[in-house]
């Protein structure tokens, strides 16, 4: 899909591992699942930036002028979920509160990634009459584009701290993203 460019934010790294359980840091995790998606979204032609490819840190704010300078149509933020408790589970996707640009891209992801896992837990907030969770996360409020952040599951949660961490999750999970994104794209462009 030539003339579309997104930006990827692996959650954390560096000196913000982020979540851990079970000797696994969710830095590590959203790094390997941004990887894979970046490779599938260049793969059909869409520039494709990072704002990691390491572990490094990457502060909120450098992931937010990293998206002012860059301009992305989109920008998609990948991370792990945790709570005092192993009870928890489930996917999420997140955009800014309120109906925004943002809101049709995590339409289209919420409904490529239950394609993908009809048998998973999803976590939605129907308030505001779309499947997306809204949150005042710096990295959805900060940029100036679109942007949405997706929380692929629960560390915390033994069962799907395993599925997160086998390899063939991960790719399932990069590749209902990227048709998620497509998806959004091919709308967008149509209308």
């Amino acid at each position: 899909m030539k003339g579309l460019k997104i930006l990827i934010l692996p959650g954390h790294g560096g000196d913000d591992p982020g979540a851990e359980a079970g000797g696994v840091r969710e830095a590590d995790l959203n790094l390997a699942v941004s990887l894979l998606l970046g490779g599938m979204l260049t793969s059909e032609g869409v520039e494709v930036h990072f704002a990691r490819t390491t572990d490094e840190t990457f502060s909120l704010d450098d992931r937010v002028l990293l998206e002012h300078a860059l301009r992305p149509d989109l920008t998609v933020s990948m991370h792990c979920n945790s709570f005092s408790s192993p009870g928890p589970k489930g996917l999420e996707v997140f955009s800014s509160p309120g109906q925004t640009v943002s809101d049709p891209a995590a339409e289209h992801v919420c409904k490529a990634l239950e394609l993908a896992f009809p048998d998973s837990k999803f976590r939605y907030d129907f308030a505001d009459g779309d499947r997306d969770k809204e949150a005042k996360f710096r990295v959805l409020t900060g940029t100036r584009g679109a942007a949405v952040l997706i929380e692929m599951g629960f560390m915390s949660n033994p069962i799907e701290l395993d599925w997160l961490c086998d390899r063939h999750t991960q790719v399932r999970i990069a590749s209902a993203v990227c048709a998620g994104v497509l998806g959004w794209a091919a709308e967008r462009d149509a209308a």
